[in-house]
């Protein structure tokens, strides 16, 4: 779905929402997205094999009354950058733009990034994708509001995946000189919903798993150079993982394989472990306290930097 059909449906949703009003005379949260928030749609990060990728950036705003009409508020917020999940095969940043909406809510800066899918390009060079959207988000800092020391990197899925290996890439030889981030260890942390942290094990019954590479590098090597769990040290930002217990997509082994290791390396760490849930099917209650438990991971570490 395009980026201004959803914003379009949005804007309509407020403006009824907005409507519907208790006799406390209390507003609906998502209505009150429509006064506050600006989005800066369809931005080219990255041009690539006759690919344009593209980033919407969503911006805590004020309305004017007059042109040009909005404005960005003052002061760097907190930014949040988000891959959408569906195996590397599928998906499009639109599509997860629900699980954005709480940070949008709480004014911070988020930005959804789309990437080149395994159609179109091996599964390290869909990672380089996501290390170009940061490097974007540095770049463009000034311009969006962005603080550059209050940057979380998050993705459900395959995007978790994808979150994680882009927060905790460094000087990787493999990936080259060109995924190589000018800002290392400047993430503050790391949202994973139910992400892959172990390649081969989320591909073993897969019957076409050389679609993640080419050129003629083993596989082995790919799973390596790609698997979260083997680029856990003690120096990688914090990470909270929100994961199903019954998950049959991405198994759960793969949470804490991930959590073990970042306990043994004393990193920061919070395991949300959803009883009785597979992938992603959490009810409004189960999001109620994940996101609770989210606000108070961020908060200790942003109250830290101050």
């Amino acid at each position: 779905m395009n980026i201004k059909n959803i914003l379009i449906y949005f804007s309509i949703l407020s403006l009824m929402l907005a409507c519907k009003v208790d006799k406390e005379q209390t507003i609906d949260p998502v209505a009150s997205l429509f006064s506050k928030t600006t989005v800066a749609a369809e931005k080219e990060y990255r041009f690539i094999d006759s690919i344009s990728l593209k980033l919407d950036v969503f911006v805590p705003s004020k309305r004017l009354g007059e042109s040009p009409w909005m404005a960005y508020t003052d002061g760097n917020k907190p930014t949040l950058l988000y891959f959408h999940g569906g195996g590397w095969k599928d998906g499009e940043k639109e599509s997860r733009i629900l699980e954005i909406l709480p940070y949008v809510d709480k004014g911070w800066v988020v930005v959804t990034a789309n990437y080149r899918l395994l159609k179109d390009a091996s599964l390290p060079e869909i990672i380089g994708d996501c290390r170009t959207a940061l490097e974007w988000v540095y770049e463009h800092a000034n311009q969006f509001k962005m603080d550059t020391t209050k940057i979380f990197i998050s993705g459900n899925s395959a995007g978790g995946h994808l979150a994680l290996m882009t927060g905790l890439l460094k000087d990787d030889s493999f990936y080259g000189s060109d995924f190589s981030s000018k800002h290392k260890n400047n993430i503050a942390g790391i949202i994973n919903w139910y992400g892959i942290t172990d390649v081969p094990l989320f591909v073993e019954n897969w019957n076409n798993k050389e679609i993640l590479t080419k050129n003629n590098i083993p596989l082995d090597t790919i799973y390596n150079h790609t698997s979260p769990i083997n680029f856990v040290d003690g120096t990688i930002p914090p990470i909270l993982t929100v994961h199903g217990s019954i998950d049959s997509v991405v198994s759960f082994k793969h949470a804490e394989i991930l959590h073990q290791k970042l306990d043994e390396n004393n990193v920061k760490n919070k395991l949300l472990k959803i009883d009785n849930k597979k992938h992603g099917n959490f009810n409004a209650e189960e999001m109620t306290y994940i996101y609770k438990e989210i606000w108070k991971f961020t908060d200790e570490i942003l109250a830290k930097q101050e």
